[in-house]
């Protein structure tokens, strides 16, 4: 495959307010990339086996973040302990 570059010899032709040009730079400005934080409550059985997470809260929600840490969660194991207790956990995804 083949990429063809085309390349623009026109001279440009700055004519904007200086106003403007600030806003016409942010927009050629790459986008942030997002950061996705999730915080999780599960529940710790004495076994070690993690169960019952639910998502508490999310810095983006409505993306499935929630919903894929708490796949993370799924096959979690923690050291056993005399009895089951809730933890929070926060999961942070990352580009």
């Amino acid at each position: 495959m083949t990429a063809a570059i085309l390349l623009d010899a026109s001279p440009k032709i700055d004519r904007l307010p200086k106003s403007e040009k600030a806003v016409a730079a942010q927009h050629d400005a790459p986008a942030p990339l997002l950061t996705v934080a999730v915080t999780l409550e599960c529940t710790a059985r004495a076994a070690g086996r993690v169960e019952d997470c639910r998502v508490l809260g999310e810095t983006h929600p409505g993306l499935g973040f929630g919903e894929a840490a708490i796949a993370l969660m799924r096959d979690a194991e923690v050291e056993p302990g005399p009895k089951d207790y809730q933890f929070a956990r926060t999961i942070q995804f990352t580009p």
